[in-house]
């Protein structure tokens, strides 16, 4: 007659109370530490960094990000709120690592969990393997209890008994392997491409799913994606967004790595660039701000009723796909530039853009209005009609302005910077009240850099082209460096008393942030 599982229990029981003391404790203490391997999960110890981390990942989060120098404990730690997620809080009621886990904004089971990778290979050998299935400075996180039902290593996929699924992904694979399911829970392990995070993201909406990040952040604002979406979070969070958080781990306080190599790891990277992102998980910028001068204190001012006899100029900085960006721009009589109204708009023909860039300037008087001189001699191959004339026709008097080989780059450093420096006898530049797209890009804007040899991370002296739109077309502008017409007693556009801004004003407005 086969015995229940609670007789088994007491005839174990039984028999070990049988057995001397000393030979009892050893069984004990032998069966404990195999339930230890087989559930690690369950007694999981953060170290001190991991537990002011995890300690701030709470319902009001939607966004958790882990950055952390090489061997820092990020991806363990993502490991476990991972597999944490699948099992749901109440497996972890009454055991060691229930501290760790009551906390987090875990729901019911059954969960939905994506684990994503940036290549295949980092997804297969580091995540699935080394944390997730095997382990190996620890024992795996998937416990072998009888709450998993099925593993299916060849699909990256893992089947939980309460009806929870965890899924490996490669974003090699291109977004559209991102459609189509709801996501409780997607851990991001290191920086994809922007589509990717997206496409996660838009999959946690409608079920109020997370997001994890853990990452080393050698990219930043000029790294190898195309757009640095993980540095922009950070900066959110660095302003104030309560939606997300971002905690930093050193590799030199994770108990894994040994004293000795640790010695040995900030010998390597001392003085280097990637010193604070390799050890410490602190971002690095290896190639500067093309305007490292902009500063939003000083550049940025209150918007003030501009003077009918200040010159006027729209740049138009056109795109046949992607972004069209306008900018308009007023010059006083001492040639200072004031940009006060943009227009950003992407994937339209020409006629709409230019409809657009009207509705905008809303009948206002123009004295320039400017194209890119490339883009606007180019011809289109449907109609033989280069870039100017197809804004021309659409009723918008566009000019081709000399710009030279930067296409204005130096010329607007010179405003730039100027705006600045005490004392400067240069014209200077000033953005009027809100325009957050190129605010955006000058603080995006980067110098390009080597991706590999011996160069690697070493500036190439040119901008990348990214986050460039609305500066290209304040650079030609710029490239016209005019002055002003000086004011006269009398005026065809009305009162100029009314019109005047003084010096004072003008001082008072530099204020604004």
């Amino acid at each position: 007659m086969s015995l229940s599982s609670g007789d088994k229990t007491e005839d174990v029981l039984a028999r070990l109370n049988r057995l001397p003391e000393e030979e009892r404790l050893a069984v004990l203490d032998a069966m404990t530490e195999k339930r230890r391997k087989n559930t690690f999960v369950k007694y999981f110890e953060p170290w001190a960094e991991q537990k002011d981390a995890i300690r701030k990942f709470d319902r009001t989060k939607k966004i958790f990000g882990l950055l952390g120098g090489n061997r820092s404990g990020k991806t363990v730690l993502g490991a476990f709120i991972a597999v944490a997620w699948c099992l749901g809080k109440e497996y972890f009621r009454d055991e060691p690592a229930w501290e760790w886990v009551r906390d987090l904004p875990i729901p019911e089971p059954p969960n939905n969990v994506w684990v994503v990778g940036v290549t295949n290979n980092v997804l297969r050998d580091v995540i699935w393997y080394e944390k997730l299935r095997h382990g190996k400075s620890h024992p795996a996180f998937l416990p072998s209890d009888g709450a998993i039902r099925d593993c299916k290593d060849g699909d990256f996929q893992i089947f939980f008994e309460n009806g929870s699924l965890l899924t490996g992904k490669s974003a090699e694979a291109g977004r559209d392997k991102f459609q189509g399911a709801s996501i409780d829970l997607v851990w991001l392990d290191e920086e994809c491409e922007q589509s990717i995070f997206d496409e996660c993201y838009q999959r946690t909406v409608d079920c109020a799913g997370r997001i994890l990040l853990t990452l080393t952040p050698l990219t930043d604002i000029n790294s190898g994606v195309r757009t640095p979406w993980v540095f922009d979070l950070y900066e959110e969070f660095l302003g104030g967004d309560t939606d997300l958080v971002f905690c930093q781990l050193s590799t030199l306080n994770s108990p894994f790595v040994p004293e000795d190599e640790k010695k040995k790891l900030i010998e390597k990277w001392s003085g280097d660039p990637e010193e604070g992102a390799r050890l410490y998980g602190k971002f690095v910028r290896r190639s500067g701000l093309v305007y490292p001068w902009w500063d939003k204190s000083k550049h940025c001012i209150r918007p003030f009723p501009i003077p009918r006899f200040w010159q006027r100029i729209v740049s138009i900085d056109p795109a046949a796909t992607g972004i069209t960006a306008g900018i308009w721009l007023a010059v006083d009589e001492q040639g200072n530039y004031f940009a006060y109204r943009e227009y950003y708009e992407r994937d339209k023909i020409v006629s709409e853009h230019a409809k657009g860039i009207t509705q905008r300037n809303s009948g206002e008087p123009v004295d320039y209005w400017l194209l890119d001189p490339k883009w606007g001699s180019q011809r289109a191959a449907e109609n033989h009609k280069n870039g100017a004339q197809l804004y021309r026709e659409a009723d918008i008097p566009v000019r081709l302005p000399e710009v030279g080989e930067d296409y204005g780059l130096a010329v607007s450093k010179e405003y730039i910077s100027a705006t600045v420096t005490p004392g400067a006898r240069h014209p200077k530049f000033y953005v009027m009240g809100d325009l957050p797209n190129f605010v955006h890009e000058i603080t995006h804007y980067t110098y390009d850099s080597w991706a590999k040899g011996e160069m690697k991370g070493l500036s190439k002296e040119k901008p990348r082209k990214r986050n460039d739109h609305l500066l290209n077309a304040t650079q030609y502008a710029m490239c016209l460096r005019l002055k002003g017409s000086k004011k006269r007693s009398t005026d065809i556009f009305g009162n100029i008393d009314e019109d005047k801004i003084t010096v004072e004003q003008r001082q008072k407005n530099r204020s604004y942030t």
